[in-house]
Order: structure tokens, then C-alpha cells, then sequence
């Protein structure tokens, strides 16, 4: 099992679950208690509509909701390879930094961050479709100054909130970015105890250095912090604090009404930028870029730096209700 289905598999376990393993390439399992029978799809379980969950993929579709909703999200528009004409002219309406990504995807595989001239979006655009063919459809939006954070949130009001920080090294005076990089990500091979994943280099790590006049090869002052991608997607190599003591309470109510707007989801993963999470928010203070219906657990179980929060407990009570009692405190 992959880490997010493991916790939550161990979850049920010791609630005295039984699991069986029905596919293991999909990562599907039958889950029995007491008569009570769960097909466990991922997490994914007859909790999930359909509809909902299917729709809350569509980043087009989510977008629209969030805004009819009075929701901040960032401004932008999208296009199809049909309209690119007009989106080069929304562009340069913007004004850079400009955000490029498809309709669909994950992991923040195929979404360009940072674009600066129209034509850096013209390569972004060839990359894309070369990636994902013409068809797909594609948001442009203005890119939003802030700190990035994942807020977790069932439909009974429990929630976590994880700040994530973009992949970086910490400068020694002796070692480049690239061996730094290497020496992180061999701290980050231990998965059942920390959510990190090794530090990803890439193409987008060496054009983000290349805009800031830095390479690979760099050697960092002591102490100096070099930021490697604007992305802060944990899978390429992000860092994850738990700050669910620290945020204003008007980021939860920010939460609540995004779970309200589609209803039917049993909890949801929130992915929120601002400006200062300690403040009140208001409509220009931050913006939500997506939401995830089947949301990390490990983030928040499993933090590199705070305290871990049990979400995998919250899900268990939403799918066996009857096992509350059984639950670790």
C-alpha cells in the first residue's frame, strides 16, 4: 500500500477491522466489521457520490463553484489550443507572473508557476500540450504572493492545517545546490515516519535557479536558504510543518463553506494561499487554487515539523461509525 492507504488501513486495523486484499495493483480492499462491509478504493468508500467526487477533479468546475460561492480564488480564465490567441492577449491583460495548468492532474505534474514574458507561456504551452495532448483544456491565472497551506476538514467540523513550504536547501559554505539537494534526500528515505519524499531536480528546478541567477553548481553561504521551485507539492520535494494552533479561525470558517458548497463529500483537502495565516481573512488576504476530494493523510499524521493529527481517526468514524469506541485517544 501506498502511505495514505497504509494509515488508514492501520486505523481500521486496530479497531478490529478485518481487511482483505481484493486487487492489489488498484489498491482495492473489502473492509468487515460486525456485518458491516466497506470496498475501500484507495480511501475512497460508498461515502463518496459519485458525481460530487468526480466533479471536484475538474479544476474548471471547482473554480466556478468557489467563486459563485464568494470565495477567493485567483483571477484568471480558461482556454482550449482553439482559443490560445486570446490567450496570449488575457495574458498580457494579467500581467506576469503568470500560473499555467490543465484541467486535470495531480501532484503538481504539468502546472508552470512563475511565467514572466508571453513568451516563456508560448514554451509552457508547447510543453503542455506535447504532455498532455491538444485537447486538454487549460487555466491561466495571476499568480498569488503567499504562503501555501492544506487544510483537512471532515463533515463533522474536525480539521488539520499544514503549512507546506517549496523544496529548498539550507547553504554549509562547502557543498552546491545539486549536493545538497543529494544530502536532504537521503535524510527523506524513511516514509512511515516523516510525509517527506526526496528532493526532486528537474527541468523547472533549473530554469527557477537560472531566473534567480543561481545554477546547480552554486556553493551557498552558511545558513543561506536557496529555494529550488515555486511549486510546494510534497512529492517533488516540499517540506511540511502542522500549524493547526497558529491560524486565524476565519480560515476554518473559509473551510467550512468550501465543504458546504459541495455537498456530499464526507471531508475535503484544501489548498489555501495568504498572506499571513495568524490574520483575519478577507477577500483579498488570500485565495484558494484547488480542492482535493482524496487529500494526503500523511501531511498531517506525519509532519516533518509540529504536532501529527490523527485524520485517519476522523475518516474511520465517518466510514464505521460504530467503531468510535474502539479508537485510540
Amino acid at each position: 500500500m501506498h502511505t495514505n492507504q497504509r494509515l488508514l488501513a492501520e486505523e481500521l486495523v486496530r479497531r478490529g477491522i478485518s481487511l482483505e486484499v481484493l486487487d492489489a495493483e488498484i489498491e482495492l480492499l473489502k473492509a468487515s466489521y460486525q456485518g458491516h462491509q466497506e470496498f475501500l478504493l484507495d480511501r475512497y468508500s460508498s461515502l463518496f457520490p459519485f458525481p460530487v467526487t468526480k466533479l471536484s477533479s475538474d479544476k474548471i468546475f471547482v473554480k466556478n463553484m468557489l467563486e459563485r460561492g464568494g470565495l477567493a480564488v485567483p483571477q484568471g480564465r480558461h482556454f482550449d489550443i482553439e482559443s490560445i490567441k486570446y490567450a496570449l492577449e488575457y495574458a498580457e491583460y494579467l500581467g506576469f507572473p503568470l500560473v499555467l495548468k490543465p484541467n486535470w492532474g495531480s501532484y503538481g505534474n504539468n502546472v508552470y508557476i512563475g511565467i514572466a514574458s508571453i513568451q516563456e507561456l508560448k514554451t509552457c504551452l508547447k510543453d503542455l500540450f506535447s504532455a498532455l495532448g491538444k485537447k486538454i483544456p487549460f487555466l491561466l491565472e495571476r499568480q498569488f504572493t503567499g504562503q501555501e497551506y492544506r487544510i483537512f476538514i471532515t463533515k463533522e467540523g474536525k480539521y488539520a492545517v499544514a503549512h507546506r513550504d517549496p523544496a529548498h536547501v539550507i547553504g554549509d559554505g562547502k557543498h552546491t545546490i545539486q549536493q545538497l539537494a543529494e544530502i536532504e534526500s537521503a535524510k527523506r528515505t524513511d516514509r512511515s515516519r516523516y510525509c517527506l519524499y526526496p528532493i526532486v531536480i528537474d527541468s523547472a528546478v533549473e530554469a527557477f535557479l537560472k531566473k534567480n541567477g543561481k545554477t546547480l553548481g552554486f556553493v551557498p553561504q552558511p545558513g543561506e536558504n536557496v529555494y529550488l521551485r515555486f511549486s510546494s507539492n510534497i512529492a517533488k520535494g516540499a517540506s511540511c510543518s502542522d500549524v493547526t494552533d497558529k491560524f486565524h479561525p476565519t480560515v476554518i470558517e473559509i473551510a467550512k463553506r468550501v465543504l458546504t458548497l459541495f455537498q456530499g463529500l464526507p471531508y475535503v483537502g484544501i489548498d489555501l494561499m495568504t498572506k499571513d495565516i495568524t490574520a483575519p481573512h478577507e477577500m483579498d488576504s488570500y485565495v484558494i487554487v484547488e480542492i482535493n476530494a482524496n487529500p494526503s493523510f500523511s501531511l498531517h499524521m506525519l509532519p516533518a515539523n509540529g504536532q501529527p493529527r490523527n485524520v485517519a481517526a476522523w475518516v474511520a468514524d465517518l466510514i464505521f461509525p460504530e467503531t468510535r469506541a474502539q479508537k485510540l485517544s
